[in-house]
């Protein structure tokens, strides 16, 4: 078969299911007793189908968590994983075989856009109505539930994350000292750093072989180089409208900066060619002083530093200000895919019995015996809080990264703070660096792709990323960004997305 002719299979397969809903929604839900029907036996227990994708392999046989999770919800739940790579494929083939699951896991919309022409057509339940009287659920922040969202409502449960900490200046407090710096809190600061690391011999080895900040530049600089300057993340609100977060003045700004410490040294001179995967390497190798990256990052690569250099000390920061006297930081979108709750196989009383599951395993007891199995059997609790899997649990295959998968987990704002075995005195400097954080979230999320950028988008964001390395490097200059922005300013195509992506904006700020 053709690949359009696929596509339009599945896109006529997704309006079947819709078609078939109104003849299944009156149906009453397997197990559940009639209403009205005086009975003096125990209600019997939902079944409910559970699908979602697995990082490892998935465990065989019955697992005694879920055994006690159906005997303390009276559920019967029956759980099946996908392989993670093939999950999009997946997917699509169930809701072109019209069997879908009570609930499934869905990773990325613009990678599965067929379920969106069935959310579209009323095929997965609404949810805003329902969440409020689900404690745990309740407690996930508001961003999490509105970045989820499609069109105004929300259409799923999102397996939820922290929405700060994967950004923080992790920095060589030991190179400061030598040098008699103080933390930079200004970008003029972070100059001064980045070049006195490049030129003042932090390590103390007499060679030149230190740099100040290592970034990622293949296959393309992260969003932070000019996000950090107060772009906007990816795009940026003006007067109700959006633009793209390199249109912006801030950004050119950023570019400047940049440009003067790759002058001075300050970065890596691999930086074009440098991987987000490298910047450990050059951490850890003592080559740079100076990442962004996740909080938890300073401590875990500090521990392999101080294998080498018991001196060492990389630690994590907040960020420094721009120009306007604010840091700023790009917000996560809170989630890692989401669930969606089948219309055509699940009625009102059994979509608040899966709720009640959701909203149990939301809870740090609910969700470690999903995910991590019986306390003080598969897993035992440190003090620390922190969570570690006993070879008995291990051999039953309970793991986080299989296991774990089915549930939305509970929010944690201090998850990308901690991990098992951090001293205490450090866990509470990441805190005070995650509580000092006011994030600036993507008003893109949730939003689907432009016709135009389905179509472009890759070489849009090729010729972007290409330009912003070259300006840093001084191999194109400040002029040329300007002809370049203006290019993309007169591009019929582009003109076509932002337009598309305004409509998509407008409509879900309803």
């Amino acid at each position: 078969m053709k690949p359009m002719v696929k596509k339009m299979a599945v896109i006529l397969t997704a309006a079947g299911l819709v078609a078939s809903l109104a003849a299944c929604s009156k149906g009453t839900n397997e197990g559940q007793t009639k209403a009205g029907a005086a009975s003096s036996k125990p209600a019997a227990p939902t079944n409910i189908s559970i699908t979602t994708l697995a990082f490892a392999a998935a465990p065989t046989g019955e697992l005694e968590a879920v055994k006690k999770l159906n005997e303390k919800l009276n559920v019967n739940l029956n759980l099946s994983w996908i392989p993670s790579a093939q999950i999009s494929e997946k997917l699509n083939a169930l809701l072109a075989s019209r069997d879908l699951p009570d609930v499934l896991f869905v990773e990325d919309f613009n990678a599965t856009p067929a379920f969106l022409n069935a959310i579209d057509q009323g095929a997965f339940w609404e949810l805003s109505s329902y969440i409020k009287n689900y404690p745990n659920l309740a407690k996930y922040p508001e961003n999490v539930y509105k970045n989820a969202s499609l069109k105004g409502k929300l259409y799923s449960l999102p397996r939820v994350r922290p929405l700060d900490g994967h950004e923080s200046l992790l920095i060589r407090k030991d190179w400061l000292d030598k040098l008699g710096l103080q933390q930079p809190k200004t970008m003029d600061e972070l100059y001064t750093v980045l070049e006195a690391f490049a030129k003042k011999d932090p390590d103390g080895n007499g060679k030149a072989d230190t740099y100040g900040a290592v970034m990622p530049g293949s296959p393309g600089p992260s969003s932070y180089v000019l996000s950090m300057f107060g772009t906007g993340t990816k795009w940026k609100d003006e007067n109700g409208s959006i633009v793209p977060y390199w249109w912006t003045s801030q950004a050119k700004d950023a570019l400047t900066f940049w440009n003067k410490t790759y002058k001075a040294g300050g970065i890596l001179p691999d930086f074009p060619v440098l991987k987000t995967a490298q910047i450990k390497d050059m951490l850890v190798q003592g080559k740079a002083g100076v990442a962004i990256a996740n909080v938890i990052d300073a401590y875990k690569y500090n521990v392999e530093l101080q294998k080498v250099n018991p001196q060492a000390n990389l630690i994590a920061v907040e960020m420094p200000k721009a120009a306007d006297g604010k840091a700023y930081y790009e917000q996560a979108s809170g989630y890692y895919g989401q669930f969606l709750i089948n219309k055509k196989s699940v009625d009102e009383a059994k979509l608040k019995k899966i709720l009640e599951v959701y909203d149990y395993t939301a809870s740090v007891e609910g969700y470690n015996l999903a995910a991590y199995g019986i306390n003080d059997v598969d897993y035992k609790v440190k003090p620390d809080g922190s969570v570690e899997q006993t070879e008995e649990g291990k051999k039953k295959g309970y793991s986080g990264d299989t296991t774990g998968q089915w549930v939305t987990g509970y929010f944690d704002k201090y998850s990308r703070a901690k991990m098992s075995g951090i001293p205490t005195d450090v866990l509470e400097q990441n805190k005070k660096v995650i509580d000092a954080i006011s994030s600036m979230p993507d008003p893109t999320y949730g939003l689907m792709k432009s016709a135009a950028f389905k179509e472009k988008g890759a070489d849009w964001d090729k010729k972007l990323n290409d330009m912003i390395v070259n300006v840093i490097i001084g191999k194109n200059s400040l002029e040329d960004w300007d002809k370049f922005v203006k290019q993309f300013k007169d591009d019929t195509s582009f003109q076509q997305h932002i337009k598309e992506t305004n409509d998509f904006y407008k409509e879900k700020a309803k």
